[in-house]
């Protein structure tokens, strides 16, 4: 949501004013020309002034006193809408809890907790959520009753929309209560810095075949591969798991398995990227995403190389994070031809 001008309206100011020397704890501080709170008109608002208006201008034509005391009813419904918003925006803390992987355009539940602090009065009607930025939508999170010393956590659904170092600045907790006539917002300083991993697109990516191009390969060699050398008779010092029953129920004696030495199964991500910043380039860098977690999720050694940066061979789950951390903040190379994403073996 983004947050409109603030609006000149007197009372409004005043409500503004007094929400600005009872807020929050002296330790928390703003840019002078940022204010914690803002305000503006709902359309029920917009109605409502213009009503006012209305009818104070016909009390000053016709000096009717039942005018007179409309328009003081309605004034003193917009100072008892500042006074109770600003009662459910005080001592209110929040945070945020993120995920350790974020990945661009998928949808991220973030766990927000919200306490109220304040010792007798409840809030009421109000919603959380992050300050507008480039590169990220998300919903709020309403609560509709909070009482006083109390704590709810609930889930938001963040979505980032580009890779990268990304920081949030703080989160915005806004009411509509009492009467739906304003939105008072407050700022909540609450600075984290995130790392957006390029996007993971399954779609037409290689079968990954043990034996095939890319795949394990059976040497004559003893090892602890998966096919089977020969048979030997089984000593102490052998793993019991490896003795073949029936080869020994037919010797009478104990036979052991003896299995040949696989090769390691490798493969290496190479992302010449050349080019500028454009949709082609970004599409580039999330198959290279996609086929590092793809080949690592099928027990891969992979590695990444660019013409930059390169990420030696690996595996396993800190591999992807080391190889989607590279690829986050990797930038194009000013040279002739567009980027390319290849496997070699």
């Amino acid at each position: 949501m983004n947050l409109p001008k603030l609006i000149s309206a007197p009372l409004p100011w005043l409500t503004l004013l007094g929400g600005r020397i009872f807020r929050r704890s002296p330790t928390t501080s703003y840019p002078s020309f940022e204010l914690s709170r803002t305000l503006r008109f709902t359309k029920d608002g917009w109605r409502f002034v213009l009503l006012l208006l209305v009818i104070g201008i016909s009390a000053i034509n016709t000096g009717n006193n039942l005018l007179y005391l409309v328009v003081a009813t309605l004034l003193s419904l917009i100072i008892i809408s500042g006074i109770l918003s600003e009662l459910v925006l005080q001592n209110l803390h929040i945070k945020r809890e993120l995920p350790a992987v974020i990945h661009k355009n998928s949808v991220v539940p973030v766990r927000i907790s919200v306490e109220n602090r304040k010792g007798l009065v409840a809030s009421y009607s109000f919603w959380v959520e992050e300050l507008p930025q480039e590169g990220l939508e998300c919903e709020p999170l309403y609560i509709v009753k909070l009482e006083a010393g109390g704590k709810k956590e609930g889930i938001a659904r963040y979505t980032f929309t580009r890779r990268g170092r990304m920081k949030l600045s703080g989160i915005v907790v806004a009411t509509r209560f009492p009467f739906g006539f304003f939105v008072k917002m407050r700022r909540l300083p609450s600075a984290q810095e995130v790392v957006v991993y390029p996007a993971i697109v399954e779609a037409g990516l290689p079968e990954v075949n043990p034996a095939g191009e890319h795949g394990a390969t059976s040497t004559h060699d003893r090892g602890t591969g998966d096919e089977i050398r020969g048979l030997e008779d089984y000593t102490l010092l052998d793993d019991a798991k490896f003795i073949h029953w029936k080869a020994s129920a037919r010797a009478g004696r104990l036979i052991k398995k003896e299995f040949e030495t696989e090769k390691t199964k490798r493969v290496s991500i190479v992302f010449e990227n050349r080019g500028r910043e454009d949709e082609t380039f970004e599409a580039m860098v999330d198959r290279a995403a996609s086929l590092a977690n793809h080949y690592l999720k099928s027990g891969y050694e992979v590695a990444l190389k660019t013409l930059t940066r390169s990420v030696e061979y690996g595996r396993g789950i800190q591999q992807l994070h080391r190889i989607m951390e590279v690829l986050a903040e990797i930038a194009p190379v000013d040279r002739k031809g567009g980027p390319s994403v290849r496997v070699e073996p």
